[in-house]
């Protein structure tokens, strides 16, 4: 029987050197590690434990990637000292790569700048470090007390997942669209269905899926429940890779025969545009469904949907149109890399002129830092989670939706189908 993505990747990096099939508990030899904030955290803990001088050493200076995303620039003074305790941190273990002063989303960062490269196994300290698998790399999140151990050892326990195979079949669309793939999953399936497995995206469509839209299902997976979500090592990916990749790598490539727990079909040409009602991105409508419901709030950003094509169709859609006054309309770009494209491209010009308020890039808009809502108010928004009190007050409405979706609904300060809007630029 042929191995799977999961089962290929945990057979390279098994440390006995066995071949490995899914159930199986491992100790598996680690490529990178990626840090965000909560970093500070695991030397506390390590002081807590008893273990004199706390995280004390790294196994790999050059292959751990602290990026401090989430609270920079510091909000309040708690979070300032955190920062600083973090970035002495950093300086003592001699890091090679920490990142401060440019704030950026983790997970953008470890793709554009290489860090994470096809084949290999790469944890990080936030649930989404799933979207490495749009790298065909295995990115999955992991607590305090995991993380101190694979960074003094280079090395953690993992059980092989099982794979579910999701085969898109139809026709990429020319503007970012896997967020209504992501949605539609989640409706049909359930949010919980990929729990523990790892979910493998394939078929027709993937070979002219952009790398963008790939990062969006990725990163997504872990809404799902799932460990990783893998997509193939493509030439789309290899352009990607080209002026970024600093070493070489070895692709994931699962056999014709691998084993899957289920193998899921979806028809891109058939589906509908999506929300994620609240307050679960499995409350799943179609965007007629709910058309008309008033909104204050349209957000479009985060590690989902904060990419240069995610803002370009924005600035497309709104270009020579404005936003009604009552509606605040935020973008956060997911990297500074973004955000200076976006610059050079003249998109945040036409995004200004529309009536639309540009964040600084991060993970501000998702947390939030930036957009808190009140009671009553309701927003929609591209970002990655709409559970009670995601942004602000506990009786807030939040949306999750694509980016046309939240584009249309920004202009007309309700939720709005934007079939009609994007015939005016991307005809069928």
């Amino acid at each position: 029987m042929g191995q799977t993505m999961a089962e290929k990747l945990f057979s390279r990096k098994n440390k006995t050197g066995e071949k490995v099939k899914a159930g199986d508990y491992i100790d598996a030899l680690v490529d990178g590690i990626m840090l965000e904030l909560p970093f500070p955290q695991v030397h506390d803990h390590m002081l807590k434990a008893g273990i004199k001088g706390g995280l004390s050493k790294v196994w790999d200076k050059d292959r751990v990637y602290y990026i401090m995303d989430h609270f920079q620039p510091a909000p309040n003074v708690k979070i300032s000292e955190e920062n600083r305790v973090g970035r002495e941190l950093a300086l003592k273990l001699g890091l090679t790569h920490f990142h401060e002063s440019t704030p950026s989303i983790s997970h953008q960062v470890m793709c554009e700048e290489g860090y994470v490269l096809p084949g290999e196994l790469v944890p990080g300290n936030d649930s989404h470090s799933t979207m490495y698998g749009a790298m065909n790399a295995g990115g999955t999140g992991m607590g305090e007390a995991d993380l101190a151990y694979a960074l003094t050892f280079g090395e953690l326990w993992f059980q092989v997942p099982h794979s579910i195979k999701i085969e898109l079949k139809g026709k990429a669309k020319s503007y970012p669209f896997a967020k209504d793939v992501m949605l539609h999953l989640a409706g049909k399936y359930g949010d919980d269905f990929g729990q523990y497995k790892a979910l493998e995206f394939c078929g027709p469509v993937v070979s002219d899926m952009p790398v963008s839209d790939r990062m969006c299902l990725s990163v997504q997976s872990v809404e799902l429940a799932a460990k990783f979500g893998f997509f193939p090592a493509d030439d789309k990916l290899k352009e990607f890779l080209e002026p970024r990749a600093k070493r070489p790598y070895e692709p994931l490539v699962a056999d014709s025969d691998a084993e899957y727990v289920s193998t899921i079909e979806v028809d891109v040409d058939k589906l509908d545009f999506y929300v994620a009602k609240p307050h679960s991105i499995g409350n799943v409508a179609t965007v007629d469904e709910v058309a008309g419901t008033k909104i204050v709030q349209a957000v479009l950003g985060s590690c989902a949907n904060g990419r240069y094509e995610d803002i370009l169709v924005a600035a497309k859609l709104l270009k020579g149109k404005k936003i009604p006054h009552h509606i605040r309309f935020l973008v956060s770009p997911a990297s500074w890399q973004v955000y200076r494209k976006c610059i050079v491209d003249g998109l945040i010009v036409d995004l200004i002129d529309a009536g639309a308020q540009i964040l600084e890039p991060g993970c501000g808009c998702c947390q939030p830092m930036k957009g808190y809502l009140s009671p009553g108010e309701v927003c929609i928004t591209s970002t990655t989670r709409n559970f009670k009190g995601r942004l602000g007050s506990p009786e807030s409405f939040v949306y999750l939706a694509g980016p046309a979706t939240i584009v249309a609904s920004a202009l007309k300060g309700e939720i709005t189908n934007p079939k009609e809007l994007l015939s005016e630029h991307y005809p069928r």
